[in-house]
């Protein structure tokens, strides 16, 4: 279906919608025509830019059906169906069902929060639709078996995988090949519309391989219908409406209709076998016709002809010309300038980026696409941008591995071929789907990395109050081949990002809300937990947590992204370090951090680098050596851009920064990248001292408070300045080699936050004015 004809119906559907609520609305007894005129303005027509984007063949998110007693299926691939668009399925990956079809549009994607908070929902005419269970039985049974979390009632993960499990689509032009398996049996199902005699069929054609034992699936329901079965057709009847449905292809199944107005379809064991289901909703007095057309539409496509990879659909790259950088100082930012205005109107909001071993980079979008990018080179002046991928889950995380792209939704790691070698990918692989999902807005699916053994690490947030399901606010681990799912650690609330450093250590971010009083970066142990008392999944209460690295002000990270470790020699002095994104602030950090008897704590120094949006994702090239940035701005950040592609490119000019922080028992020690001048570096007049804790408790973020009295506010996290308690700086001693400073405090004592700032020059009369901020967890003894 064209944007322009989507944009029509939605038009058409939004002001019958507005009549109704108008009717429904207006006041029984008004004799004031004045205000009944101004209560019936309708509300203004709230869009994104979604609403002109060409989606692709299909699109997986949430889904709400409009339809009374169908609940929200959180797991959802939406397929639009016919050469036109007309028509549209939607698939269940969770139970392996068919949930709903429908015709004369597609769906409606959500505004609030850019189009990340909210249900799809449909636009059209429902045909079908199928209630909350399993999609096929087992042992004739249709009764859902997953477990229900902590007895609330909620469902969650996937189905048994010796019951039925999803493996993922084939793309072929414009058609979608579902696969699955039910038990060992694998299944292929093509989704699809037929027109035959002015009626219009929803046709599911399944191809099965040789099954040893009886099947069954659901194919819909009609609530209180009347139903008759005739050969091939079944009918349920409720007043003057009718849903039909006919098996074509094989005599062999059976149709059975449960009391509660369901359609099930019994299948013997069979070699391989392919068949088609007709489906069709209309006027009781047409059935008729309905049964002349299912007669009619006696051609059988084979789903298996259409997994090899077809034609491609978007064939041209999007040519873009990077901006280079420029400045004096050792450190620019280069732009590798996104195609916003390309004729598929995609949205592209950058949420994750890995290389290819040729050098190009796939980029994903929270938008849903995935992108190759190529000519990324030193000077920039021929990027090519190809779509590669299309439809995924608010994906926010890619990984490639053997280059094979990997990409991480809500609802799944998905992996990519490229069958034909077109340069789009032709199968969207389940790589492993054990993830359990809500809908709530918070719990996104967060950053992709690997470890040296192979396997995957992602976090997932919470939904800010107490946990539904077993993985709201948990760091997971997937194993290399897919198979497995585990918690490592919990305790997370709004984790936008992790990190895996080049000895295995994982990292995550949290930030400010309940439980979490300020931006916070952890040094992650397998069983931890991280503060979020909602999400810590423990029999008892937690009353303590384990320690962060360092916390953050709001001021200077309101909304913490990715870390990513210093892998390159190319990059400065700063290889195997550890950095730190700030999504919120659109700021690049240094980490600096040390163990103090089993305890980490360290701090962090700000490069002094703007970025065009809130970069969360980063990676070292394995062709230049430097670092590549990949950000967005749909939740709070000070981003002017939706979304940027970065490069932060080194000069070569030296590099004047803190590169060590270690605490001691009368002081701290911070060691420079290059020599200082001695003169302002070892006058204490050049350096002041603050401190100041927070309070950890379920309220939003915390205040600032003293040290030494708990209970005494020192400024609201809001302030746009605030300040600590003043610590006093008794001396500053300068090291031999002029770059280690060790700045004398009286009686170091743990505290949440620090801030160390200085103005000192460099020994060859650069002025540093740099701040650190950073929290001491523990004190050594010596």
């Amino acid at each position: 279906m064209t944007n322009s004809l989507f944009c029509k119906m939605l038009k058409l559907a939004v002001v019958a919608c507005l009549a109704t609520s108008l009717t429904h609305s207006a006041p029984a007894q008004s004799n004031n025509k004045k205000e009944a005129k101004r209560s019936a303005r309708p509300p203004a027509i709230t869009t994104t830019k979604w609403d002109s984007m060409d989606l692709g063949p299909f699109f997986s998110g949430y889904l709400n059906s409009q339809n009374p007693g169908r609940p929200l299926s959180q797991k959802t691939i939406s397929i639009q169906l016919g050469k036109d668009n007309e028509a549209a399925m939607a698939f269940d990956t969770e139970r392996v069902r068919m949930v709903h079809g429908w015709t004369g549009g597609f769906i409606k994607l959500p505004f609030r929060r850019d189009g990340l908070e909210g249900f799809p929902e449909v636009v059209g005419e429902t045909v079908f639709a199928v209630p909350t269970g399993p999609g096929w039985a087992k042992g004739g049974k249709f009764e859902d078996p997953r477990p229900r979390f902590n007895g609330n009632g909620q469902q969650y993960g996937p189905m048994p995988r010796d019951w039925a499990h999803w493996r993922g689509l084939y793309l072929n032009g414009d058609q979608v090949v579902l696969s699955y398996t039910v038990g060992n049996c694998g299944v292929l199902e093509l989704p699809g519309v037929e027109t035959a005699g002015g009626v219009t069929l929803l046709t599911r054609t399944i191809q099965m391989e040789a099954t040893p034992s009886e099947n069954a699936l659901v194919v819909l329901q009609v609530d209180k219908a009347q139903g008759t079965v005739n050969g091939n057709v079944a009918l349920l009847t409720q007043g003057d409406e009718a849903t039909g449905a006919a098996l074509i292809g094989s005599s062999k199944g059976a149709w059975d209709i449960t009391p509660e107005g369901r359609l099930h379809l019994k299948l013997p064991k069979s070699k391989e076998t392919t068949f088609k289901i007709a489906l069709w909703h209309g006027p009781k007095a047409d059935t008729a016709k309905f049964e002349a057309a299912a007669k009619a539409a006696t051609k059988i496509a084979s789903p298996k002809a259409l997994t090899k990879g077809g034609p491609a659909r978007w064939t041209t790259p999007v040519t873009t010309k990077g901006k280079l950088g420029t400045g004096d100082g050792p450190y620019v930012v280069d732009t590798i300038t996104v195609p916003e205005d390309n004729p598929w109107k995609s949205w592209i909001r950058c949420s994750g980026l890995d290389f290819f071993k040729d050098g190009r980079v796939a980029i994903c979008s929270v938008s849903g696409d995935v992108w190759i990018v190529s000519g990324v080179d030193a000077k920039l002046e021929n990027l090519a941008w190809k779509r590669y991928a299309t439809g995924l889950f608010q994906p926010l995380g890619l990984k490639i591995v053997d280059d094979r792209v990997y990409v991480l939704g809500r609802d799944q790691i998905t992996r990519l071929h490229d069958l034909n070698k077109d340069d789009e990918a032709d199968f969207y692989e389940n790589f492993n789907n054990d993830v359990s999902v809500t809908s709530h807005y918070h719990e996104f699916c967060l950053n992709l990395e690997t470890d040296s053994k192979g396997n995957f690490y992602f976090i997932k947030g919470g939904n800010l109050g107490d946990a539904q399901i077993p993985h709201h606010g948990c760091l997971m681990r997937v194993s290399k081949d897919g198979s497995k799912l585990d918690i490592v650690a919990t305790g997370h609330r709004a984790p936008n990002g992790l990190g895996v450093g080049p000895a295995d250590q994982i990292t995550s971010a949290d930030n400010e809300g309940n439980w979490v009083p300020t931006s916070r970066v952890n040094l992650v142990k397998p069983g931890g937990f991280y503060g979020h008392v909602f999400t810590a999944h423990a029999k008892e209460t937690p009353t303590d947590y384990d320690k962060p690295i360092f916390w953050l002000p709001h001021q200077i990270d309101n909304s913490s992204g990715g870390q990513t470790w210093v892998t390159s020699d190319k990059w400065g002095p700063f290889k195997g370090d550890m950095l730190h994104t700030s999504y919120g602030k659109c700021t690049l950090f240094k980490v600096m951090y040390e163990e103090v008897n089993g305890q980490v704590q360290g701090g962090v120094v700000r490069f002094p680098l703007n970025f065009d949006t809130g970069i969360m994702r980063g990676k070292f090239s394995p062709f230049d050596g430097q670092l590549y940035l990949a950000g967005l701005r749909v939740w709070q950040s000070s981003g002017a851009r939706e979304g940027a592609f970065q490069r932060v490119r080194y000069t070569g000019k030296p590099v004047q920064m803190p590169k060590e922080l270690h605490v001691k028992k009368n002081g701290v020690e911070i060691t420079f990248t290059a020599p200082l001048d001695p003169a302002t570096a070892a006058d204490a007049q050049n350096y002041a001292v603050d401190q100041w804790n927070y309070h950890w408790t379920r309220d939003y973020g915390s205040k600032l408070y003293s040290a030494e009295d708990p209970d005494k506010v020192l400024g609201d996290k809001g302030q746009a300045t605030f300040r600590g308690e003043d610590v006093e700086v008794k001396s500053v001693k300068l090291s031999t080699d002029k770059k280690t400073v060790f700045i004398e405090i009286p009686d170091v004592k743990p505290v949440m936050q620090m801030r160390i700032r200085y103005n000192i020059d460099s020994a060859d009369g650069n002025q540093l004015r740099q701040e650190i901020f950073n929290t001491i967890n523990r004190v050594p003894a010596s």
